[in-house]
C-alpha cells in the first residue's frame, strides 16, 4: 500500500513540475516578445524615412525629397570643402550629382539602427550602408559604396544627415563622362 501511495504522490509531483515548466517557458518567451525597446520601434519608423529619401531622389523628385527634412534640418556634405549645411545647400548638391548622371540605382541597401555611444542602445536614428549602381551620361556604370546616418524628431522628420562616400572621385569620373557626351 505504501508503494502505491508513493506511486500517487510522485505522477502528481510529476505533473506539477511539467505545468510549472511550461508555465515559465511561455512567460519567458511573452517577456522576450513583449518588452521591446521602444526606440527599435522608431528605428523601423524613421527606417521608412529614409527608404522614402532614397526613392525620391533616385526618382529626382527633389520637393519630395525636400519634405521629408524638417526646415532646420543640418547635412554634413561627402564633398571635400563645402561647409554648407542647409537643406537648400543639400537640394542643391543633389541636383548638381542628376546633372552628371544619367540613373541612379541601389543595387544594395541595409538600414541598421543607430546607437548611443556610450550604453550602445538604440537612440531611434538610422544607418544605411549602401550599393549604388549607377549610369553615367556617356552609359558607363560606376558602382559606388555609400554611408549616412540620420537622426529625426518626434514627426519622423530628418533633423541631421552624415553622408561618406568618395564623392570627389565620383563626381570627376561622372563630369569626364558628361564632356565626352558634349564633343
Amino acid at each position: 500500500m505504501f508503494y502505491f501511495l508513493t506511486k500517487k504522490i510522485l505522477k502528481k509531483l510529476l505533473i506539477g513540475i511539467l505545468v510549472l515548466a511550461s508555465m515559465i517557458a511561455c512567460t519567458s518567451q511573452e517577456t522576450k516578445t513583449g518588452g521591446e525597446d521602444p526606440n527599435m520601434v522608431l528605428f523601423r519608423e524613421n527606417a521608412k524615412v529614409a527608404q522614402k529619401a532614397f526613392d525620391s531622389f533616385i526618382k529626382n523628385d527633389l520637393d519630395a525629397w525636400s519634405e521629408l527634412f524638417a526646415d532646420t534640418a543640418k547635412f554634413n556634405s561627402p564633398i571635400l570643402g563645402d561647409t554648407s549645411s542647409t537643406k537648400a545647400a543639400a537640394r542643391k548638391n543633389l541636383e548638381g550629382f542628376h546633372a552628371i548622371t544619367k540613373e541612379f540605382k541601389i543595387a544594395k541597401v541595409v538600414y541598421m539602427p543607430s546607437v548611443d555611444s556610450l550604453t550602445f542602445k538604440p537612440t531611434g536614428g538610422v544607418r544605411a550602408f549602401v550599393q549604388w549602381d549607377n549610369v553615367l551620361l556617356n552609359g558607363d556604370r560606376i558602382k559606388a559604396k555609400y554611408f549616412a546616418y540620420w537622426r529625426f524628431n518626434s514627426d519622423h522628420k530628418i533633423v541631421f544627415e552624415n553622408q561618406y562616400f568618395d564623392a570627389g572621385s565620383y563626381i570627376k569620373l561622372a563630369t569626364e563622362a558628361a564632356a565626352k557626351v558634349k564633343k
